[in-house]
C-alpha cells in the first residue's frame, strides 16, 4: 500500500541523512571489528521498540477495535485473552481448555524471553566476533569516505542482499524440515502454532546457527556491504521477521507492499500446518520451487469465505 511504500522510502532515502552525522563517532572510536559486533547488537533495542510501537497496541490497547482486529490472521483468540467463566458442562470444558492454553502460553513466553535474551545479548555478538576472527580480512568498512548515499548502487546492494539472503534462508529452512536430525532443533521454533512477536526469535541455538546465522554470513561475504548498508538491511530483516510473527496481516506493513514480498499470513500458514512457504521475506523462491501451491489454494478459500 501507499503507506508501506512511504515507510520504505524513508528507510532508503531519509535514514542515511539521519545517521550520517553520527556515523563518524563509530568509525573514529571503534575498530572495524568492534563496530561490526556493535552493529549486530541493535537487535535487542529494536525488538523492544517494535513491541511497543507495533505489537502491544493490537494485542492489548486496540484489542476491542474491530477495524484493527479484522487483520488478525488466526480465528482463534489470543491465549492471554480472558473470558467470563460459565457454569454449564460444555462451557466448563471450554474454560478448562482455555486455562490450559493460557498456562502453555505463559510457559512458552518465559522460554521465549530466555531464548531472546541469550540470542540477542550473547549468541549473536559471539558469532559475529568469531566471524571477524576467522575472516579478519573480510571485516566490513565503517569509513565515512565510502558511506553509502541513496543511489542506484546502494539500491542494487540492498536488493542483492535481499535476494541472496532469502535464497540461503529458503534452503536452510527447507532442509530443517526435510531431515529429522535437523528438525528436532527446528521444532522448538514451531512450538508456536499461533504466532505472536515473541516467537520471532524463539529458536534453538543450532537452528539459529544454520537457518539464521548462515544466510546472514553468506550474504555479507558475497556482497561485502558497507557497515551502514548492513545496518539498513538488518533493520529491514528484523522488521520483516517481527512482522512475520506478529499475527496480523496489516496492509500498511513496510515490508509487504512490493512485488514478491511474502505475506504475513504465509508464515502463519507455515506455522499452522508445518509445511510449505519456506521463504520469509520474499515469496520468490517458494514460487520458483513450487512450495507455495497449497498455501495459495488455502488463501483463496480463506478470503472467499471472508468475502
Amino acid at each position: 500500500t501507499l503507506f508501506g511504500a512511504i515507510q520504505s522510502a524513508v528507510w532508503f532515502f531519509v535514514l542515511p541523512s539521519l545517521i550520517k552525522p553520527y556515523w563518524a563517532k563509530i568509525s573514529d572510536n571503534y575498530t572495524n571489528q568492534q563496530a561490526e559486533v556493535l552493529l549486530w547488537a541493535i537487535g535487542a533495542p529494536y525488538m523492544l521498540l517494535y513491541m511497543l510501537v507495533a505489537a502491544l497496541p493490537p494485542y492489548f490497547i486496540l484489542r476491542n477495535v474491530e477495524w484493527v482486529q479484522q487483520y488478525k490472521i488466526s480465528r482463534d483468540p489470543w491465549p492471554w485473552s480472558s473470558s467470563k467463566k460459565q457454569s454449564n458442562r460444555d462451557s466448563k470444558n471450554d474454560n478448562d481448555a482455555a486455562a490450559k492454553q493460557r498456562q502453555l502460553f505463559w510457559k512458552q513466553t518465559y522460554k521465549s524471553i530466555l531464548l531472546d535474551v541469550f540470542g540477542l545479548f550473547v549468541f549473536i555478538p559471539t558469532l559475529v566476533y568469531i566471524k571477524t576472527i576467522v575472516w579478519p580480512t573480510h571485516v566490513m568498512s565503517f569509513s565515512m569516505e565510502d558511506f553509502p548515499t541513496p543511489s542506484i548502487q546502494s539500491a542494487t546492494t540492498l536488493l542483492s542482499m535481499g535476494i541472496i539472503h532469502e535464497f540461503g534462508f529458503y534452503w536452510t529452512h527447507r532442509l530443517m524440515h526435510i531431515y529429522p536430525s535437523l528438525y528436532k532443533y527446528h521444532k522448538v521454533h514451531h512450538e508456536y502454532k499461533q504466532n505472536n512477536v515473541l516467537s520471532a526469535q524463539h529458536f534453538h541455538p543450532i537452528d539459529f546457527l544454520i537457518s539464521i546465522a548462515f544466510p546472514a554470513i553468506l550474504t555479507t561475504e558475497i556482497v561485502r556491504p558497507h557497515g551502514f548498508a548492513q545496518l539498513q538491511f538488518g533493520l529491514w530483516l528484523l522488521t520483516a521477521n517481527f512482522d512475520d510473527h506478529l499475527g496480523y496481516a496489516f496492509p500498511w506493513a513496510a515490508v509487504r507492499w512490493f512485488p514478491w514480498s511474502a505475506g504475513t499470513d504465509a508464515h502463519e500458514y507455515h506455522h499452522s500446518v508445518n509445511m510449505g512457504c519456506y521463504g520469509s521475506k520474499l515469496s520468490l523462491w517458494d514460487w520458483v520451487f513450487g512450495t507455495d501451491n497449497v498455501y495459495n489454494e488455502w488463501r483463496k478459500k480463506r478470503w472467499s469465505l471472508v468475502d
